[in-house]
């Protein structure tokens, strides 16, 4: 059979393994919240294999397998089962007959999967099953039969003193080539396998990143020196170069390629006001050849534009004008390439691309039962705070409506290190869906625009950062838009946190407010959870929320609850550890005390977030209920 023949044909395979294909309908409920029926799509080093996750009903458990197809005969030669609650969930060709996979297991008493540590190593045909524990540093692009490996030297009472080792590729013992500098290391590798860096951070929060001179270890970075961290993206293909991701201490971070030989370091990439959406990698992944930015659709750029895979970079974008695209993986040679192509209304689609032929043809999509044009775009906004700071976010628009509808303000997580990005988004989606414009804003403290915007966010949970969240919806309520008398705010964790602290600072803003996984107190952040129980954890939360105990209940939504006058609706898990439980207990306490209505939903087998399926139909079906009550919709 013709390989591009193949080609077309793999969507159809897995379409029917699967007993799910594409429909043209408005989305329910039911459809966005249904778990994606692919994650993963790896082409083999040769090209002839791809191996694609594929969700699909098992023992009456829907269970993320992973089926192999053969690109020759287009028929799946082999379906790997996770076994009884699990899906697999990492997987990496080792060489042209064998791969690796890890699975997700979930918990005995909850919801939320956890990662086995084990690796399998498993050939095409099913033969030479092995497991074996370890952490894999790189799989070794060009040595069919090694693998390298992290293991644990000494643990010690503040972590483990790891070492690199290289191993056949089942897992065997083999040489120890590396050990680390300190605890808890990280390394890095180059395209042949040679150990080049190590970065550790120290319980005071401090980086350091250190270099490979031989068998020794220098200093690279060291934050407390140079006021910065730095992250490591990759090689040249030559192995001459690396190319790194560096914050600066004002504006956003940047990226530099630097000489290994000669440690000269050139800025290669950089913007005036947004941090890298993401790297770009070429089609065969040994090396960086540019990064992606923008607010709206990421588009690349690139540090040579006459590289071949750059040229044909910009090609598929020009074909997908509408969307984000790039590389996901390829075969050894680069000629046959797995296209990762999403959008704001597309959680995801894989696309074969035969390079001789230019033939590029759709594989898998990650929700094949939504219609993109049923789905709300995410409309890129900025407006400025009340003390000048410029601000992004972005602002969803139901598609039918004929009035300004109502509007759902959904403050991010984090708040620190997370942002609300361009892209898929499935609670925006759920409330578009319904009837109900969603506003997200990037407040100060949010990654993506440097360091020093994310840090303008530390001890600011309950005042700058609410300044921003208050001022971003004071923006949308202007202009005819929404209807200024119908908003409401959600989120969850810190996004939480935020909503109980806007009904309680500004009571006439919002009409209700729905705060799940939120912290209520934050002296109980300090003192219950699991971030206090580390000494990192606990300057960490020195730094970022604040030491001062008075402050801190200032900020507070217990302290203010006579102030609400919105609907209140309180979501937890019973088994949280980011945010104990007992920030729920005390918010009832508070408002019971202060004889104020509350709705409550708590779930027995939840931790930080809402996981299962059958609990995330009940979740959601409670909070459109509620805002229904609320600020009904059309």
């Amino acid at each position: 059979m013709h390989r591009d023949r193949a080609v077309r044909s793999i969507a159809a395979v897995l379409c029917a393994l699967a007993g799910v294909c594409a429909q043209a309908a408005p989305p329910t409920l039911e459809e966005i919240l249904k778990p994606s029926l692919h994650e993963i799509v790896k082409i083999s080093p040769d090209g002839r294999y791809v191996a694609a996750t594929l969700r699909k009903p098992e023992n009456n458990q829907n269970r993320m397998l992973l089926v192999i197809i053969d690109r020759e005969t287009n028929k799946p030669v082999r379906i790997l089962d996770p076994e009884e609650k699990a899906e697999i969930s990492r997987v990496w060709w080792v060489n042209n007959e064998r791969l690796f996979v890890m699975s997700t297991w979930a918990g005995n008493s909850v919801q939320q999967y956890y990662l086995d540590p084990r690796v399998i190593a498993i050939n095409v045909d099913g033969t030479r099953i092995r497991g074996f524990y370890a952490s894999i540093v790189d799989t070794l692009v060009d040595d069919d039969r090694h693998i390298l490996i992290e293991r644990c030297a000494k643990q010690t009472h503040k972590g483990c003193k790891t070492y690199v080792q290289k191993v056949v590729e089942d897992g065997k013992t083999g040489p120890r080539i590396a050990d680390a500098p300190a605890i808890d290391t990280s390394f890095f590798t180059d395209n042949a396998g040679n150990v080049l860096f190590a970065t550790a951070w120290s319980d005071d929060r401090i980086q350091r990143v250190w270099i490979r001179t031989g068998e020794d270890w220098e200093i690279f970075n060291d934050e407390s020196q140079s006021g910065v961290e730095i992250g490591l993206i990759g090689t040249s293909r030559d192995d001459s170069k690396v190319f790194i991701l560096t914050e600066r201490k004002e504006g956003p971070d940047a990226i530099e390629r630097m000489d290994l030989a000669t440690r000269e370091r050139v800025m290669v990439m950089s913007d005036p006001k947004l941090d890298p959406a993401f790297v770009l990698w070429s089609a065969d992944g040994r090396q960086p050849i540019g990064a992606a930015y923008g607010v709206g659709v990421p588009r690349a750029r690139f540090w040579d534009a006459t590289d071949p895979d750059a040229k044909l970079l910009r090609g598929m974008e020009a074909a997908f004008p509408d969307d984000a695209v790039a590389f996901a993986n390829g075969s050894r040679d680069g000629q046959h390439i797995v296209v990762k192509v999403w959008s704001d209304r597309d959680p995801g689609s894989f696309y074969m691309l035969d390079r001789k032929t230019r033939h590029m043809q759709l594989a898998a999509r990650v929700k094949p039962w939504l219609n993109p044009e049923a789905m709300a775009r995410n409309l890129p906004i900025a407006f400025t705070a009340r003390d000048g700071t410029e601000l992004h976010g972005y602002l969803t628009m139901p598609l039918a409506t004929t009035s300004p509808p109502p509007l759902v303000v959904m403050p991010h997580g984090g708040p620190f290190g997370v942002m609300d990005e361009w892209g898929y988004d499935e609670e925006s989606q759920i409330l578009a869906a319904n009837g109900y414009a969603v506003l997200r804003v990037n407040y100060r403290g949010s990654d993506g625009f440097g360091q020093a915007f994310e840090r303008s966010g530390y001890r600011q949970w309950g005042l700058k950062i609410m300044d921003d969240i208050v001022d971003g919806t004071r923006w949308a309520m202007n202009g005819g838009r929404i209807d200024p008398r119908r908003v409401c705010i959600w989120g969850t964790s810190f996004g939480g946190y935020a909503a109980l602290r806007g009904v309680t600072r500004e009571p006439d803003l919002y009409r209700c407010a729905i705060s799940t996984a939120g912290a209520t107190n934050l002296i109980i952040t300090r003192k219950w959870g699991d971030t206090h129980q580390s000494e990192w954890g606990r300057n960490y939360l020195d730094e970022a929320v604040g030491d001062d105990e008075k402050a801190l209940f200032d900020q507070s939504p217990v302290k203010h609850v006579a102030s609400i006058k919105a609907n209140v609706l309180l979501v937890h898990g019973n088994h949280d550890r980011r945010v104990s439980f007992e920030h729920a207990r005390a918010m009832v306490a508070a408002m019971e005390k202060a004889g104020k209505p509350m709705e409550t939903f708590f779930f027995d087998d939840e931790t930080h977030g809402i996981y299962g399926e059958e609990n995330r139909r009940e979740y959601y079906g409670r909070v459109l209920k509620f805002l229904r009550a609320n600020l009904g919709a059309e």
